[in-house]
């Protein structure tokens, strides 16, 4: 999803054309053998395939979908029900905040641990505190060649830690560039309701929008600042004709209703 956001952040140029196929590969930094399938985005007229691991994201106006290709289920959701949900995940977020602030320290603590790495990234600690996470983008001044491509090094830090190694080249150097406008105007239309609630969000998103291009390569950095065992890598990029039935349910799959959250009590 970040990825995304960097793209929908700076990419604002003309009117959609060709359709864009862009494919990512996760791999082992020393011995480049690919970890998984690749992860492949396809985009045509303002609408996006996504695929996430076992399904896929599609945005086609402003409606998303989200696919769950193992389970043969879907859901679908518009604007207004993101709007909904995320005023409903904030209730959530902030009732539970309140909780943890009442329990005993061993309790909190043991909350933390169960908690800490699902809570949604930027979205405030999970020890009570609504303090989001501040991210910072540095560009290194550096260079380095990606898949026959020289691009730029960039560093995104979290909380002044550092998080991510990105080398980015410029939009304009990829082809079919201008159809990624709308659907990604679309998207941050879609989720400007969930930066209101969780300010971490909106923190996010305006980072990385500061990046100068399309990241090439991703390196993620461990606690101690060393490089974690893999990276993600830009594979393909080309302008081509994507099918409309791309950009709509699978035949054949359920559909299933939106998820809730309690109600306070």
């Amino acid at each position: 999803m970040k990825t995304l956001m960097l793209a929908g952040t700076t990419l604002l140029a003309a009117n959609a054309l060709a359709g864009v196929h862009i494919e990512n590969v996760t791999r082992d930094i020393k011995t480049q053998a690919p970890d998984g399938d690749a992860q492949v985005m396809l985009v045509q007229d303002g609408k996006l395939h996504s695929t996430t691991g076992h399904g896929a994201f599609i945005i086609d106006g402003s409606n998303i979908i989200i696919v769950d290709d193992k389970k043969r289920e879907y859901r679908e959701m518009t604007k207004e029900d993101m709007k909904k949900l995320a005023d409903q995940a904030g209730d959530a977020m902030k009732r539970m905040q309140e909780k943890m602030k009442n329990m005993k320290p061993e309790q909190r603590e043991m909350m933390e641990k169960m908690m800490g790495n699902k809570m949604p990234g930027g979205m405030g600690a999970a020890g009570g505190s609504d303090k989001p996470d501040t991210w910072e983008a540095k560009d290194l001044g550096k260079t380095d060649k990606v898949e026959g491509r020289s691009c730029a090094l960039w560093t995104m830090s979290r909380n002044g830690a550092l998080f991510e190694e990105l080398c980015v080249v410029p939009f304009g150097s990829l082809p079919g560039k201008e159809n990624l406008e709308k659907v990604f105007k679309d998207l941050a239309a879609s989720f400007a309701d969930i930066g209101k609630q969780f300010g971490g969000a909106s923190n996010t998103a305006q980072a990385f929008g500061r990046v100068n291009g399309y990241p090439v390569r991703t390196r993620r950095y461990d606690a101690d600042g060393n490089y974690r065992g893999n990276e993600t890598v830009l594979t393909k990029w080309v302008e081509e004709k994507v099918p409309a039935s791309t950009f709509a349910p699978p035949p054949g799959y359920t559909k299933l209703a939106l998820p809730t959250f309690p109600a306070p009590h």
